[in-house]
């Protein structure tokens, strides 16, 4: 499940921005509103893989060593690395910046509770998607680790960091491959919604992630038990797995936080990390 900082996030940096007068703007271009929207997706896309990180532990019954939410967001890291194409880099790029940019608006680890909370620190989890980058390929990512300011001893022993988790779930999940045949069983409903929601549900189905998760959750994992994909307003900006209904929720109002949140960056409504911290590695 997202963490709190997430969800509260961009109402934080919009109430600043009204309080400041900063909230108008000039209208977005096409172009600024497809970056936005494709960033929102990107993000959305690694929030799901966690979420299925979620119910896989739970449906497959897997062992957990440490913070199940760190072992979630391991196992969407690793998801996208094995992927590799240039699409999945790029999502993973957009993620830990959009921790990045989480833990800036939010102030994440200003609060006390936020070192015993669930969830990593928001710029902790950013580093960890760089680390586990650099770590599977230190010739790709290098550039990353670098404008995240890993220095060289870090970048070294990320490669073990990815071994680790690489053995670890190719161990796990080749050990309690389902004997049952066939696809499993996923069905996904996008709900429908109206007023300021429209926008972020037709670009988060446009996207195209839920229906990908979904089809890649069918063929790859033969799970015993259905599994419902509901794409709604919740009220919040969340996504979480339901171990009850065993249903992945994603919330409409969590694409629209993204996409605003994006957009307050790029509009320097929000400081970039080099230009508040000096960079993504500085406090």
């Amino acid at each position: 499940m997202l963490s709190l900082r997430v969800r509260l996030v961009l109402t934080v940096v919009a109430m600043a921005l009204a309080l400041t007068g900063m909230a108008e703007a000039a209208p977005l271009s096409k172009r600024q509103r497809a970056e936005a929207n494709k960033f929102a997706a990107n993000n959305s896309l690694f929030v799901l893989y966690h979420e299925v990180g979620h119910l896989l532990i739970d449906q497959m019954s897997l062992p957990v060593l440490g913070r199940e939410e760190d072992a979630a967001d391991n196992m969407a890291t690793w998801t996208l690395l094995n992927k590799g194409t240039p699409e999945a880099d790029a999502a993973l790029e957009d993620a830990a910046y959009g921790w990045v940019l989480s833990g800036i608006a939010y102030n994440s680890g200003g609060d006390e509770s936020d070192f015993y909370a669930a969830h990593s620190l928001d710029r902790q989890r950013a580093y960890q998607i760089v680390c586990l980058m650099v770590g599977a390929d230190d010739t790709k990512f290098k550039k990353a680790a670098d404008e995240y300011k890993l220095d060289e001893d870090r970048q070294d022993t990320c490669h073990d960091d990815y071994r680790t988790v690489n053995r670890s779930l190719k161990g796990l999940f080749d050990s309690r491959v389902s004997k049952i045949k066939g696809p499993s069983q996923v069905t996904v409903t996008y709900h429908d919604v109206s007023g300021d929601l429209q926008k972020a549900a037709s670009a988060f189905r446009a996207s195209g992630v839920f229906d990908q998760v979904a089809e890649e959750l069918r063929q790859n994992y033969h799970l015993r038990r259905p599994i419902a994909f509901n794409a709604k307003r919740c009220g919040e900006a969340n996504a979480f797995y339901d171990p009850d209904t065993i249903e992945i929720i994603y919330c409409y109002e969590l694409m629209d936080d993204f996409v605003t949140l994006y957009n307050e960056d790029g509009l320097g409504n929000v400081a970039h990390p080099g230009q508040r911290h000096g960079g993504p590695g500085q406090q």
